[in-house]
């Protein structure tokens, strides 16, 4: 992308949230703590109880870039991530949770990256989890055949409104892993995803986090995911979904299975998770 391109995009941050107000103040704020000076804020407050609507009152009056839906009843992350788009009026579109942040120049270097010849371009996170922070160091290019194994994109990217919309955007149907879905879906029908050789983003992995998502069950939108997507993979791909199924679930995986079920480039990924998550 020309930096003549750079200087006139207009990026939408859409944030959806509930019942989060003083990590949502920290979210906020990493956007307007951005480098990348054309951007708009739109927040979905998924009916929040608590101080939420007075702080978006508070930070709309204060900041004419900030555009606040409320949804009257809770209608899910997914949903409201899709209404979000909906209002959206950037060409592009970068994704936020309200419990992480960005650093400040997330944005810049992101559209730096961007080339229509990619779906989306995402980070290498910084996973925080409390007690002890690691960096994800994801792959340069992240193509389809690579999400087929499993999720390596992560929770965000920064992407054209025009392919979210092109793809019917979140899955509303699904109790989780709508965030996966949709990465298959735009590397299946845009291109592979590419990875800023920047950390970017940090993300909070704490135990007691509240996830958004109205689902109870969280391994059902996975196994739901997978069935979406089971054409499109090959023998390989299915094995190792089948085999990282059993684990979330908490069954008794052996260092057998392991060695039978993974293939030879994630082993080392496996074998670190068996010995010390």
């Amino acid at each position: 992308m020309s930096s003549e391109n750079h200087s006139k995009s207009l990026v939408s941050a859409i944030i959806p949230t509930h019942n989060r107000a003083e990590l949502l103040e920290r979210a906020i704020q990493s956007v307007l703590d951005q480098t990348w000076e054309n951007m708009e804020i739109v927040v979905v407050d998924d009916a929040s109880g608590d101080e939420t609507p007075q702080l978006l009152e508070a930070l709309s009056d204060q900041h004419k870039n900030l555009k606040v839906i409320r949804n009257s009843t809770s209608k899910g992350a997914s949903a409201s991530r899709n209404i979000a788009i909906n209002h959206a009026e950037g060409q592009y579109i970068a994704g936020l949770d309200d419990d992480d942040f960005w650093r400040p120049r997330r944005i810049e270097l992101l559209m730096e990256d961007f080339d229509d010849k990619y779906s989306a371009v995402t980070s290498n996170d910084r996973m925080d989890f409390g007690e002890k922070e690691i960096v994800w160091k994801k792959k340069p290019v992240i193509t389809l055949h690579d999400l087929l194994f499993y999720n390596q994109v992560g929770n965000q990217v920064l992407t054209k409104k025009e392919y979210l919309q092109k793809i019917g955007g979140y899955d509303e149907s699904l109790q989780s892993a709508q965030d996966y879905d949709l990465w298959i879906r735009l590397a299946h029908d845009f291109g592979p995803i590419k990875t800023a050789s920047h950390t970017l983003q940090v993300v909070n992995m704490s135990e007691d986090r509240e996830s958004i998502t109205t689902s109870e069950n969280q391994i059902d939108g996975y196994i739901a995911c997978f069935q979406k997507h089971k054409e499109k993979m090959n023998a390989e791909q299915i094995k190792y979904q089948n085999y990282r199924i059993r684990v979330t679930k908490g069954e008794h995986t052996g260092w057998l299975e392991l060695f039978k079920a993974t293939p030879r480039h994630l082993l080392v990924k496996e074998i670190t998770r068996k010995l010390f998550l």
